[in-house]
């Protein structure tokens, strides 16, 4: 396909979701954030790592525990390994964008799926803006998951009268990928290059 084709292609999808979101109940949203560092072995580790989930975003995180029993790492059903925060509403916005600076604003095409949801890796917390380096807790990787949604979607996980969601109710790739352009300021590259000062 030719530039000129595909610039023509892009107009026409991103008009095609404009006039879609004209409607409120198809109007996408972040629905959530979730942060995750999996740590491997409880202890002091897991006590620096809820620290860590702690500072970046003033919230209590929950433990997570190992669901198998691995003989060759040690591990035994039940006992915690790891740490996850769940983010939603308008906090979970700002921290998306304090998150996205760590990449330059840039997200890989292939850390979206069909149904809404996108992903990232954070090699180091100390590059996440208004988090500084305190020798007691050290360096920490996290993982970062978002849910793009549309209202509605509630249905389908609700105690009472659940149902199903048809699948055009679903955020498609291309759609994600444009919410986080004009909501987010978000370029989506095939390969992350990135650059820091």
């Amino acid at each position: 396909m030719s530039a000129t084709k595909k610039k023509k292609a892009v107009s026409a999808q991103s008009k095609e979701f404009d006039e879609k979101w004209k409607n409120p109940m198809k109007a996408p949203f972040l629905e959530k954030l979730v942060l995750n560092i999996g740590v491997g072995a409880g202890g002091e580790e897991l006590e620096r790592a809820v620290n860590v989930l702690e500072q970046i975003t003033g919230k209590t995180p929950v433990k997570t525990v190992s669901k198998v029993n691995v003989k060759e790492f040690n591990l035994r059903k039940g006992r915690p390994i790891g740490c996850k925060i769940t983010v939603r509403g308008k906090i979970a916005e700002k921290l998306l964008t304090r998150l996205l600076i760590v990449n330059n604003n840039k997200l890989l095409r292939k850390s979206f799926d069909n149904f809404g949801n996108f992903a990232f890796g954070i090699d180091e917390h100390i590059k996440i803006p208004q988090t500084e380096y305190e020798a007691n807790i050290g360096l920490w990787g996290l993982d970062v998951c978002g849910r793009i949604a549309r209202p509605g979607m509630r249905v389908k996980y609700r105690r009472k009268a659940r149902s199903n969601i048809p699948r055009h109710h679903y955020v498609s790739r291309a759609e994600a990928q444009y919410f986080l352009k004009q909501k987010f300021g978000v370029d989506i590259v095939k390969v992350l290059d990135l650059e820091y000062i």
